[in-house]
């Protein structure tokens, strides 16, 4: 028993970093730097959504998770305000595509995000978790490098090899896609007594409140954003997926606790769980509005060419529509 532990243990080691490094090269590689250039001149946008997710979402967040934590196992509470903290998930790319959201409208506001979060985690997270050790420097040296530079390398490979970046950005994306599944295995299943404490205790419904809280940040800045963003609630799906990979990789720092990792891999669980069927939903209404045909690969994103630009309707398009 104690072999297969330890097993889990050394999986889900590897695993974090693997899934960080390869989600964010398949990002870089799919993002191109006209993308990020062309939503960092839209300021309006900038502010409304990093105003969301680096002061609303923490600030609110994190007070609630203080009000509520007698209700939470130890370190839970912690870990949920790690997550909350933790912005620019490279999944929102696939979420968006399941909502017909523009490419550009989730690709530049989540690059500008994950570059907040480096920025903005190793400075905040210290301060909010008094009760957790937590080195800054590490942390900035650790984003940097499992986060930032794989980002970095992608674009520029994409720009170097412009017919070979979809496939390597295919293959990044299976990378990733079979690191986070080694990553909730291993992460669950190493601490499975505690995650079924958790689910039949507040902390499922703390979750759901969080998430729905991002949710209703990033819509309202989906209201005040400017001319770049045509579908107001990309912003609520972008907030609403925190970063899963960031989170992690600052969880593990120090040799964090099993709570906290038990704990971000369960708010992102949640997340999921309530943002895809939302995501499939509005993407099905749109798609028929458009008169477009619907098939099981493009609800899932996986089916369809990735748009050179967004488009740029005369209306802006919500779910009301």
């Amino acid at each position: 028993m104690r072999t297969f532990e330890s097993l889990l243990g050394l999986l889900i080691d590897i695993s974090v970093p693997a899934f960080a490094i390869a989600s964010m090269l398949s990002m870089g590689l799919r993002t191109p730097l006209r993308t990020f250039a062309a939503q960092m001149r839209d300021r309006r946008t900038v502010f409304s959504v990093l105003g969301a997710n680096f002061v609303v979402i923490p600030a609110v967040g994190t007070l609630l998770v203080w009000l509520l934590n007698g209700l939470l196992p130890p370190h839970v509470g912690a870990g949920f305000i790690i997550a909350l903290c933790a912005a620019g998930a490279p999944f929102v790319l696939q979420l968006g595509a399941m909502a017909r959201i523009p490419y550009g409208e989730t690709a530049g506001p989540m690059t500008v995000l994950l570059l907040g979060s480096v920025l903005f985690m190793p400075l905040v997270v210290p301060f909010l978790l008094q009760d957790v050790h937590v080195d800054g420097w590490a942390v900035a040296r650790l984003l940097l490098g499992t986060m930032l530079a794989p980002m970095i390398a992608g674009i520029v490979l994409s720009a170097v090899f412009p017919d070979h970046a979809d496939d390597l950005a295919r293959t990044a994306g299976t990378v990733a896609a079979i690191s986070a599944v080694l990553m909730f295995l291993s992460g669950f299943g190493s601490n499975s007594a505690f995650v079924l404490e958790l689910l039949i205790s507040p902390a499922m419904l703390v979750a759901v409140g969080l998430v729905t809280l991002a949710f209703l940040s990033g819509r309202i800045s989906g209201d005040l954003a400017g001319p770049t963003l045509t579908v107001t609630d990309g912003p609520a799906i972008l907030s609403s997926q925190r970063n899963i990979a960031a989170a992690l990789l600052v969880a593990r720092s120090d040799g964090g606790s099993d709570a906290l990792v038990v704990a971000v891999l369960l708010l992102s669980a949640v997340g999921f769980v309530m943002l895809v069927p939302y995501a499939v939903t509005v993407g099905v209404l749109r798609r028929r509005r458009a008169g477009e045909k619907t098939s099981l690969g493009v609800l899932l994103g996986v089916v369809g060419e990735r748009p050179a630009e967004s488009r740029r309707p005369d209306a802006r398009d919500s779910v009301a529509d």
